[in-house]
């Protein structure tokens, strides 16, 4: 079990146990963080690390058994981390003729939205 611990509990609303999870080790190119490996000058792929299994305030759990490297690649301290959906249960957009979605702005700052968009497919054509 790979645990990863963020200096805050994560503020995102998508961040669901089933999830995937990536790493990649930033490099510093030209004053900027950037996924280009210092050596090589091509850039470097995210790295799996398993499936979310949980997630408790700050620290988020992942089941490391699914990579397919020996020894498992485990992140450190500066690492970039993102997640994904996986795609055998999230295939496409939205179905059907009717969703309700939620925004919620968490910032005490004033923001402004100006356009959002969806893929919607019928599912009952």
């Amino acid at each position: 079990m790979i645990t990863i611990t963020l200096t805050a509990a994560p503020n995102n609303n998508s961040l669901q146990i089933g999830d995937l999870a990536y790493s990649i080790t930033p490099s510093l190119v030209g004053g900027f963080q950037t996924s280009i490996n210092d050596t090589s000058g091509e850039y470097d792929e995210p790295i799996f690390l398993g499936t979310i299994d949980a997630i408790t305030g700050n620290q988020i759990f992942v089941d490391e058994t699914q990579q397919n490297i020996t020894p498992p690649h485990l992140p450190e301290a500066g690492d970039f981390f993102m997640f994904a959906k996986d795609t055998s249960v999230n295939l496409s957009g939205l179905l059907g003729y009717y969703a309700e979605i939620e925004i919620k702005n968490n910032s005490k700052e004033k923001a402004e939205m100006f356009t959002i968009g969806s893929e919607i497919t019928p599912s009952s054509k």
